[in-house]
Parts: structure tokens; C-alpha cells; sequence
């Protein structure tokens, strides 16, 4: 009996201690614990975090306490807890502005530099990773700013260079990947790191990168991949056409119509399978913007006839230009726009979008002034989801 009194008192020590396991988290006392981090010749390692950041609470609770993580930590870094709103920043390094949280640091206590970050959650071995790199000196961002300002330019350098930048300085982020882009070739952006930085931030088909990629796709796709790279094309056009469209509305800014105008012109000079459903969309669009809703109708009843009213597509934009309608439009286009919104609700296969449709019917007549009948269609719309919805039992 009393050796299992023995046994137990020494597991409960143990499962004391391994419950009690975690990165140890200073104090922001700043001075003291670069003077600490100098003495034992570690990296400071800063997590920034605060009260009601509930990811930043789980980071601690979940990833620090980590055996592994806590004894790598605590082995090769003075880790502190910063408090973005209650403690006083660290103004004598480079602090990045604070745009989300957590964010994790790494800093030198010596030139008070930043080598390594993230921002985001994490988990056990993503915090292995960052720390050992940050200890390796592989993504040393002050070192990869002197490269770079002395004029270094090549992807082994701006590729990681550039996803630090990402985490911690964004506007510099931008800078920097504008210029990489704006010096970007065919034969470059065919090298897979490029084209996955591509596919992350190639987002806009009136950059000069988009170009270069649209017309140089056939050599790019012989070391990518037909399919990704065509995919990727096609998707932003498809997606910059709608963005355009959902921005011009009556009294919009002069900048979004010159935007349309520029992808419209772009567009055309592109041998492209939607280049016509796209081009009749922005023209319609165009008339919209002018706020000449006789002929964004005339427009509407000419897409329909020609596209088909079953078609998914057809349905979205006729969404787009009846919701226009609605918040701009006459009583009598309203009405107008109802007959064709009644025709495309007919033929759409697609549930949620009959649905929306039906909705966005619903809001017609009350901007018309038909608010019984307004009900009558949010109950049918409801309906269309859920045929059961309003059966008697």
C-alpha cells in the first residue's frame, strides 16, 4: 500500500507538470527582457495578442502548452506577451502596424530587428517551423530588405522575401510585388513559385502580369499545365466582368465607369469563348451607369432571348440589372423588369438562384408599391427551398 501511495504521489507530480507545460511568456518589460535575451544570447520571441482575441487565446492554450513546441521555445528564445492595447509598444524596432492578430515575432535584441513573423493561427508544427527558421536565419526579413534595396531580384530572394512582407508590412508588400510583377516575362512567370504568387495575387485583368500571362498562356501552360493555367485565366475574367457590373449604379463614381470601359476595351482585343456574353453584360452595364433604364431593359429582353432563360448565368446578371432596377428605376420599369424576371424564374433549374430571384421580386413590387403581392412572393420564394415549409400537418 505504500509503495502505490509512493507510485501515485510521483505520477500526480508528473501529470502536474506536464498539464503546467508551456512557452514562458514575459512580461513587456521591454529593457529587461532585451537585456535578458543579450545575456543568454537568444531571439526574442514576441507573441501580440490581446483580451478578446479569442484565435490569440486558443494559440496559448492549444499550441504553446504543446510539449514539444514549450520545450523548443523555452530552449532557444526569451518569449514575451504583448498586450497590443494595455502594454507600451515597442517603438525602438521596426513594429509593423498592427492590422490583425495573433501575430508572432521574432527579433533580434542586438540590432532590434525583426527576422521572422507570421500572422494567423497556427498549429504545433507550424510553430516548429517558424521558430527553427527564425533560428536558421532562412527567412531573415532585415537581411532580405538589404538584398533587396542593394537590388537583388531574383525569385530565391522575392519569393520569401515577399510572403514575410505579406504578413508584417503589407503596403510594402505591395510595393514590392508591383515592381516584381511589373518586371515579370513569359519565361519567368512559367517557373512554378511565380505562377503560384500569380495565382494568389493575378487578380485583375487590366495589370500589365495578366496580360503578359494572357497572351503568353501556350508557353506557360508547357510547364504548368493547360488546365490550371486556363482555369486560372478564365476565372478572373469571369470574375472581374461581374465585380465591374456590380459596381456601376446610378451616380457612381467616375473611376469604376473608366474601369468598365478600360475592361471592355480589354476584352475585345481577346480571343476568349465568353467574350460576347461578357461584351453584351458591360454594355448593359454601361447603359445602367448612364442611368438610361429604357434601354438597360431593351438590353435585358435581347440577353434573354439570346442566352436563354435556364441558363445559371443569365439568371445572376438578370439579378444584378433587376436589383439596379429596383433601387433606380421607375415604377413603370419595375413592372417592366418583373415580366422578365417572372420568365428567367421559370426556366432556372438552380434552386437557391430561383429562389433569390423570387426574393428579389418580392422587393420589386414593394419598390413599385404592391406590398400584398410583395408577401405573397416571399412566401413562394421561402417555398422553393422548403417545399414543406408551409404544409398543414
Amino acid at each position: 500500500m505504500r509503495l502505490f501511495f509512493m507510485f501515485l504521489s510521483v505520477w500526480m507530480s508528473n501529470f502536474s507538470y506536464a498539464q503546467e507545460r508551456s512557452i514562458r511568456l514575459e512580461k513587456a518589460d521591454w529593457q529587461r527582457v532585451i537585456a535578458k535575451a543579450k545575456e543568454e544570447n537568444k531571439l526574442l520571441f514576441i507573441d501580440c495578442n490581446a483580451e478578446w482575441c479569442n484565435p490569440c487565446k486558443a494559440l496559448v492554450k492549444d499550441v504553446f502548452s504543446r510539449n514539444a513546441v514549450a520545450d523548443f521555445y523555452n530552449e532557444n528564445f526569451v518569449s514575451v506577451s504583448y498586450d497590443i492595447e494595455k502594454d507600451k509598444s515597442p517603438e525602438f524596432f521596426d513594429m509593423p502596424k498592427i492590422s490583425s492578430i495573433p501575430l508572432l515575432l521574432f527579433v533580434n535584441p542586438i540590432t532590434l530587428k525583426i527576422v521572422h513573423g507570421f500572422q494567423g493561427g497556427t498549429d504545433e508544427s507550424g510553430m516548429l517551423n517558424l521558430g527553427q527558421k527564425a533560428l536558421d536565419g532562412e527567412w531573415n526579413l532585415a537581411g532580405m530588405r538589404e538584398r533587396y534595396q542593394a537590388g537583388e531580384r531574383g525569385e530565391a530572394l522575392l519569393i520569401p522575401y515577399l510572403g514575410l512582407l505579406k504578413s508584417l508590412y503589407y503596403g510594402e508588400y505591395r510595393e514590392v510585388l508591383a515592381g516584381y510583377f511589373k518586371d515579370m516575362t513569359v519565361e519567368r512567370l512559367a517557373i512554378l513559385e511565380n505562377w503560384n504568387l500569380f495565382e494568389k495575387e493575378g487578380n485583375d485583368v487590366l495589370m500589365p502580369v495578366f496580360q503578359l500571362a494572357w497572351y503568353g498562356q501556350e508557353q506557360i501552360a508547357q510547364k504548368i499545365g493547360v488546365e490550371r493555367v486556363k482555369s486560372k485565366l478564365e476565372e478572373v475574367l469571369t470574375w472581374q466582368v461581374k465585380d465591374n457590373v456590380r459596381r456601376v449604379d446610378q451616380g457612381g463614381s467616375e473611376k469604376n465607369y473608366q474601369r468598365l470601359v478600360a475592361l471592355r476595351d480589354c476584352i475585345k482585343s481577346m480571343d476568349w469563348k465568353e467574350k460576347d456574353f461578357c461584351l453584351f453584360v458591360l454594355n448593359m452595364a454601361e447603359k445602367a451607369y448612364q442611368s438610361d433604364y429604357d434601354d438597360v431593359l431593351k438590353y435585358l429582353k435581347r440577353f434573354i432571348k439570346e442566352y436563354g432563360v435556364g441558363d445559371k448565368r443569365v439568371g445572376e446578371y438578370v439579378y444584378i440589372f433587376c436589383e439596379k432596377l429596383k433601387e433606380n428605376g421607375s415604377q413603370k420599369q419595375i413592372l417592366y423588369g418583373i415580366g422578365k424576371l417572372d420568365r428567367v424564374v421559370e426556366k432556372q433549374k438552380d434552386a437557391g438562384i430561383r429562389s433569390r430571384l423570387m426574393y428579389l421580386k418580392g422587393d420589386m413590387l414593394r419598390a413599385a408599391g404592391y406590398e400584398k403581392e410583395a408577401m405573397r412572393v416571399d412566401t413562394l420564394a421561402t417555398k422553393i427551398l422548403n417545399p414543406h415549409f408551409y404544409d398543414r400537418k
